[in-house]
């Protein structure tokens, strides 16, 4: 089997060096019978992280270089990566070298035994508890209440998929995160492996308290409209907002009926109910209708990229 490994990479030039040497160590020991593609994909660093990988040698392996025009997010990285990558099993890791190239042994095992998705799972996590691991609990009890996926670390960016599931269809907003969840109603055969998780040795995670409202608003798209939308964050924020106030507003108001038996009339809590549920509607439709504005420009400009590709 031949692999892309695509490792997308935000202000790590103190990290990458070191993640580098491993990749290339652990696919020396893997090359037999395979071949393996390496692609960097700079999201915008304002670091010296685009010159470090100028500089990686090509000699035990083919490196592709993508640098976005902009800081874009860890996901598009990702899409540009797979829009790059010429095999068809893709592994996906984290540019800042808390995942263990090291897993990558036993991962492509079990992936070559015939599974479609192997994902990993980090169960000692070398984070902080209150900023890091905890909203990723709380973020993961709600994927696996609200869909059909059975996996405990949704978050864990080091997986090995067949890029034939990798489609429009799944690959739009967060995906990296809620991948294994948008995949769980389809026939495919997903395997769950412990890896090892290192803590951060330089620089700074870009990621906190906001990726559960992140996931959030991903989940309540996927299931509610079950359409394709951009990262309209700021529009979703608005929408969960509406939604969870409206529904605190009604289930204040029916205690204040049933309890206390004050009437519905002799309050505002009606209207205001109304008006945040008819709001959040209204919030998750504009996204609905700008992503479907955002896919006929796309069509019409689909030659036009959003990175360069770098040549030696």
């Amino acid at each position: 089997m031949n692999y892309s490994i695509i490792v997308p990479l935000y202000n790590e030039s103190n990290n990458i060096k070191n993640l580098h040497d491993e990749i290339i160590a652990i696919t020396d020991t893997l090359k037999e019978n395979r071949s393996f593609e390496l692609i960097y994909i700079d999201d915008g660093s304002s670091d010296d992280t685009f010159d470090i990988i100028k500089k990686f040698e090509k000699k035990k392996i083919n490196i592709k270089i993508l640098k976005n025009k902009r800081n874009l997010s860890q996901s598009t990285s990702i899409f540009n990566g797979l829009e790059n990558s010429e095999y068809e099993n893709i592994i996906m890791l984290d540019g800042d070298g808390q995942n263990d190239p090291k897993d990558l042994i036993n991962m492509i095992k079990k992936y070559e035994e015939g599974y479609d998705l192997v994902h990993g799972y980090r169960k000692k996590r070398k984070d902080n508890f209150i900023l890091k691991t905890l909203p990723s609990l709380v973020a993961n009890f709600f994927v696996r209440l609200i869909s059909s996926s059975k996996i405990i670390d949704h978050g864990c960016s080091l997986k090995i998929i067949n890029k034939k599931f990798l489609n429009h269809d799944n690959l739009w907003g967060d995906f990296h995160r809620l991948l294994a969840a948008r995949l769980a109603k389809e026939k495919i055969k997903v395997l769950q492996v412990e890896t090892n998780h290192r803590e951060r040795k330089h620089g700074k995670s870009n990621y906190g308290l906001s990726r559960v409202f992140k996931v959030l608003v991903d989940l309540i798209y996927m299931y509610l409209f079950n359409k394709n939308y951009n990262k309209f964050y700021i529009i979703g924020y608005l929408g969960f907002f509406s939604l969870v106030t409206g529904l605190l507003s009604f289930i204040y108001m029916m205690k204040l009926k049933l309890i206390n038996e004050i009437s519905f009339i002799s309050t505002p809590l009606p209207l205001v109910t109304s008006i945040f549920l008819l709001s959040s509607l209204i919030f998750f439709s504009f996204m609905f209708l700008i992503q479907l504005i955002l896919n006929i420009r796309k069509d019409l400009r689909h030659n036009e990229k959003d990175y360069d590709i770098f040549k030696n």
